[in-house]
């Protein structure tokens, strides 16, 4: 009984050291033209983030609140776009892209009279 358990213990030990687990190295096949996406968004990220660029907030409130000032904004300023966007927990309206700080200024002091609370970010 004692030879069947070694004979067996033996011949397992044998069949087990043709066995071999995975390799261990990682292969990512990725398609050429998603690398080219990736580094072009990296790239414009980045000169967005070199541009100080400033905004106007015009309102920042509750999602009626904003479609009325959006629509007041619109109708005094049509040259102007005004985007509406949600940042937790308020829904805020912006408008423009100022390079600099003075034409920012510059364009804050006419949007002030329609809308006081209004001021300049820079984000």
């Amino acid at each position: 009984m004692v030879n069947l358990k070694s004979f067996c213990f033996f011949v397992l030990m044998l069949l087990a050291s043709g066995i071999y687990a995975q390799d261990n190295a990682l292969i990512v096949k990725t398609p050429q033209n998603l690398d080219d996406v990736l580094e072009r968004k990296l790239s414009l990220d980045k000169k967005r983030l070199k541009n100080n660029q400033f905004t106007i907030q015009i309102f920042s409130g509750n999602y009626e609140m904003a479609q009325v000032f959006l629509d007041s904004f619109s109708k005094s300023f049509p040259e102007k776009n005004a985007k509406l966007t949600f940042e937790t927990p308020n829904y805020k309206i912006r408008t423009g892209m100022f390079g600099s700080r003075l034409e920012g200024v510059q364009t804050l002091d006419k949007i002030r009279i329609k809308f006081p609370d209004a001021f300049l970010l820079k984000p």
